[in-house]
């Protein structure tokens, strides 16, 4: 009766990796961990698999490896420091072609189409142009 009341909660591997890389407190020693220390020793470290925060000294006392239950990496990264691109655009992730696979997708058409358009009003000449052309022809002819 008591269960179906209050059902069990499941709590997945997903949920202990978030709710540790959410933690600013260090696993090993339970201190704070902090972006703003001076020393080498309290540098704050995560691990490069589940991104728990540690203090470096923290990280090299549990074995150089990380102390969460079921992660055990054997490399972390500094905290704060750029590791390279934040963005990564793979082929897939672009529009797919139409259906047949050899016209391009209706926008690219369309797009096209507008370039051409406009290619070929700069190409033409201007009312302008035309006129002074015909009144030569006509000069000529006369």
């Amino acid at each position: 009766m008591d269960e179906q009341l209050h059902p069990l909660i499941q709590i997945t591997a997903d949920d202990i990796v978030e709710a540790n890389r959410l933690s600013l407190h260090c696993p090993i020693c339970a201190g704070a961990v902090e972006n703003n220390l001076d020393g080498e020793v309290l540098r704050p470290v995560l691990c490069a698999k589940c991104g728990t925060l540690y203090h470096k000294a923290c990280w090299e006392q549990s074995g150089g490896k990380c102390a969460i239950l079921g992660c055990g990496h054997a490399k972390y990264r500094v905290y704060g420091r750029d590791y390279g691109p934040a963005l990564k655009v793979k082929y897939t992730d672009l529009a797919a072609p139409s259906a047949n696979g050899r016209e391009p997708a209706r926008a690219t058409r369309r797009l096209k189409e507008e370039q051409k358009r406009q290619v070929e009003r700069l190409r033409r000449p201007s009312l302008l142009a035309r006129f002074w052309r015909w009144l030569l022809d006509q000069i000529k002819v006369g």
